[in-house]
């Protein structure tokens, strides 16, 4: 009698250990989309037999684990920063490239077609025709460089928007992870199993933001931090990342424990998008300054040197309002002078008083090819490719960059499958394999069921 007994209770347990093995196989299957989901085991373990003559006390089920490699996490949230930060850059100066546009069709354009005025000036220095056509290029092209100025301006303010909306973003999902921290204690092994899986897809949305270090808490929780070593998230408290704004321009400055830390942040999307704001489009408007600012001195030495219409001493045809030797503001100032704007017979053809004089008209027109700025390596069309160049070799090298990490984290987020992805193939397998072992054990214990009945209709005749 106690030996049946026994086994019956094998056999319940053995029923109990499959169930369970298709209750976690069912689990995978449902969370096959789910992110940062780890696949779960069950751990079945055989029970010791109570003596010698026994073969065993069938399974338990001690716990369902997840299948995570924490190592394999900490490189794949080492890498993601560097992906995001490369294409964050990448977006930002596409953008910029469309504002420069096609060749001809900007800067570069407007030039041409000045030389191409002050030429038809040079043909005859007496037309009121030509020097309206010189009037109106010029207004043009101090038109393309504000205009370029501003649309610059504008890219670098949508960047500053951009960051400060990332800001919030990592305050927020930090809060989560500190709170996820929080409800880990006391949960049981599956509850903290799935605390775990949410803040594993919570840590790689703050890699995306920016460049982190991972620490692995005894309790299964993560401690976070960010920028030289800052911290982020520490057990169940979060230290947020304030945002305030700068003089002279209103930019975004990030403050973590009162330090600013933009310089601190290489990677992620905060980090391209500070790349892009602090540091790239910087040193494009400065590259535009100094275009505007020797257009501008090129064109005014020639033009204030001689006569124009009435016979009066040539002016500037530009101005620009800048502190020499700082160009800064160059571009965004740069207009026609107020005599040339208001009156086209004002602009200079000739050195001398004469009707017939178009030297300067000749001269300025012959700008186009002279290679007068950058210390007398370029001319003005090549000054003006140069800043096109430059900007399309910092978009190409952020996209082949951002490709290249792509790969890499690809090749992580493999590994990574290899050890916590769901196949469904697998798990079906998984559940047939429990199923059939179910129903062996069910059949066990209705044979067991039946020999108790069997004995207890016998002893009791």
């Amino acid at each position: 009698m106690p030996d049946l007994l026994g086994n019956l209770t094998l056999a319940a347990r053995a029923l109990e250990a499959q169930q369970r093995g298709l209750e976690v196989a069912g689990q995978n299957i449902a969370n096959v989309n789910t992110p940062g989901y780890a696949r779960r085991v069950v751990d079945l373990v055989s029970v010791a037999p109570a003596d010698n003559l026994s073969a065993g006390n069938g399974v338990v089920a001690t716990g369902v684990r997840a299948m995570r490699d924490r190592q394999l996490d900490r490189r794949l949230f080492q890498e993601i920063p560097g992906q995001a930060g490369q294409a964050a850059a990448a977006d930002q100066l596409s953008i910029v490239e469309t504002i420069f546009g096609t060749a001809g069709q900007s800067i570069d354009g407007r030039l041409s077609a000045l030389h191409d005025a002050f030429s038809l000036l040079a043909e005859n220095s007496q037309s009121t025709t030509a020097r309206n056509q010189v009037q109106q290029a010029a207004r043009s092209l101090a038109g393309e460089f504000t205009s370029v100025n501003q649309r610059l301006l504008s890219v670098r303010q949508d960047a500053d928007v951009s960051v400060r909306a990332a800001a919030d973003e990592l305050n927020s999902l930090a809060d989560q992870v500190a709170r996820a921290n929080r409800n880990l204690s006391g949960g049981s092994q599956a509850a903290i199993a799935d605390v775990q899986d949410k803040e594993t897809e919570l840590v790689r949305q703050i890699s995306e933001l920016a460049n982190i270090g991972v620490n692995l808490r005894t309790d299964g929780g993560i401690d976070l931090s960010f920028a030289d070593g800052r911290p982020l998230v520490v057990g169940g408290s979060a230290y947020s990342v304030t945002v305030q704004s700068t003089p002279p321009d209103g930019m975004a400055s990030l403050i973590s424990n009162g330090t600013a830390v933009e310089d601190e942040l290489s990677g992620g999307r905060l980090g391209g998008l500070l790349r892009v704001r602090d540091v790239l489009l910087p040193a494009y408007q400065t590259q535009l300054d100094t275009l505007a600012q020797g257009v501008a001195d090129e064109f005014n030495a020639i033009h204030s040197t001689g006569y124009d219409q009435t016979g009066s001493a040539g002016g500037d045809l530009f101005t620009v309002t800048t502190t020499p030797p700082d160009v800064s503001g160059a571009a965004r100032t740069f207009a026609v002078s107020a005599a040339v704007n208001a009156d086209a017979q004002c602009i200079v053809a000739g050195a001398t008083t004469d009707a017939g004089d178009n030297s300067q008209a000749k001269a300025l027109a012959a700008l186009r090819d002279a290679r007068v700025l950058n210390g007398g390596t370029t001319t003005m069309t090549e000054a003006w490719g140069q800043l096109v160049f430059a900007v399309g070799r910092d978009s190409a090298s952020a996209s082949q960059e951002a490709d290249t990490q792509k790969a890499i984290v690809s090749q992580l987020d493999s590994l990574r499958d290899q050890v916590s992805g769901i196949s469904l193939d697998e798990e079906a397998m998984q559940m047939l394999k429990f199923q059939r072992a179910y129903e062996a054990n069910a059949r066990y214990f209705s044979a067991v069921s039946q020999t108790l009945d069997l004995l207890l209709q016998t002893v009791g005749r």
